[in-house]
């Protein structure tokens, strides 16, 4: 037998509601209800006809005065719908699930139609606990953290003037005629460690006060003077070896960023340019600015002797670590640059080949 339209259309919405995965009920005026489909039975553990002729409070007399009976109430009246972003339903077993609701007017009557979030919402409280599981243990390590920097600066502190003076000493007792010529060269050994020893101190007391500085106020400072008052600090050097020195800031002259801060930089990569230059070609140095999709980039560029850029960033980066051991060096001054640029959200890129040189890009 053909179905006319409207029969076909009643057919459809038919098998639609009591094939849904979701439970929906359907209440009338007076809140009582006239049909719920498959998945309520499923849900509740009981059959339609548990259902048929109940009213709402009969089947859960929990709502009874609650805001939530006011609000079906009020969609029936006005014919605004509404919903609930999480509702506990108990099974009879006690079982608790978290349903989504949507109250809405059909007619006469109140469709409400809901979705099981309970696997979801155990995901999200889940993921709550992880997240302040994770923030107290961030809290914990921020105080490790400043614990360990507390204890390396006291240290650094408290042994510079004892080493300071050992190295004294150890020059006074070389520089006499009263030590032995098998001592010697003990008493020379241990000043050298010695000098090794005051060095590390240097070191670690110059990246104790870069850090300490973090937190200070960005000012409005130009690339010009800064290269300017560098290149005064090694003029000797500069001068000696014929350094040539090309600048180029036209695309970006400025940078707001904590003067100390930039200034370390630029010194640190200066330093190196002519610390690891090549000895047997003039010294080139190219420093050059511009704005990338509204971020500064430094470009330094020597040709130097270079190092082998396939080394891990935590060797070329790391405290202590020195690409080349021929020439006087604490393997500091990259590890303050890649602290500071670090810190303040930036990114720092290195390529260099052996002999031909070296070029740092830096991302503010």
């Amino acid at each position: 037998m053909n179905l006319s339209i409207s029969e076909s259309n009643d057919h459809l919405k038919s098998v639609f509601f009591e094939k849904a995965y979701s439970p929906l009920v359907i209440l009338n005026s007076e809140l009582v209800f006239v049909d719920v489909n498959n998945a309520a039975e499923t849900v509740s553990g009981l059959n339609r006809k548990q259902f048929i002729g109940k009213s709402l409070l009969d089947m859960f007399p929990y709502l009874k005065g609650t805001k939530r009976l006011e609000s079906y109430k009020n969609v029936l009246k006005t014919g605004k719908p509404l919903g609930f972003d999480s509702v506990s339903f108990f099974t009879k077993d006690g079982i608790e699930h978290k349903f989504m609701i949507r109250a809405f007017k059909i007619g006469d009557f109140m469709g409400i139609s809901t979705l099981d979030v309970t696997t979801l919402t155990d995901i999200i409280g889940e993921l709550k606990n992880a997240k302040t599981s994770l923030q107290n243990a961030n809290e914990h390590l921020k105080v490790q953290n400043q614990e360990l920097e507390d204890f390396s600066y006291v240290v650094a502190h408290d042994l510079k003037a004892p080493l300071s003076n050992l190295k004294s000493l150890i020059k006074i007792v070389l520089s006499t005629n009263d030590i032995s010529d098998e001592l010697y060269p003990m008493v020379d050994r241990i000043g050298k460690v010695a000098e090794v020893m005051c060095s590390k101190i240097r070191g670690i007391n110059d990246v104790m006060a870069v850090k300490s500085s973090f937190g200070e106020k960005h000012q409005k400072i130009l690339f010009a003077e800064i290269i300017e008052n560098i290149k005064l600090t090694h003029s000797e050097e500069i001068i000696n070896s014929r350094t040539i020195i090309k600048e180029d800031f036209s695309k970006c002259p400025f940078i707001e960023y904590n003067p100390s801060h930039i200034d370390s930089i630029l010194l640190n990569l200066m330093s190196n340019a002519l610390k690891y230059r090549h000895p047997n070609r003039k010294l080139n140095i190219k420093i050059s600015t511009k704005v990338i999709k509204g971020r500064t980039h430094l470009f330094f560029k020597d040709n130097g002797i270079g190092f082998d850029e396939n080394l891990a960033t935590n060797k070329i980066f790391g405290l202590f670590k020195r690409m080349h051991t021929h020439v006087d060096g604490l393997g500091v001054g990259l590890y303050i640059i890649y602290t500071i640029i670090k810190k303040n959200g930036g990114n720092i890129k290195v390529k260099s080949k052996i002999n031909i040189g070296t070029e740092f890009t830096i991302q503010f």
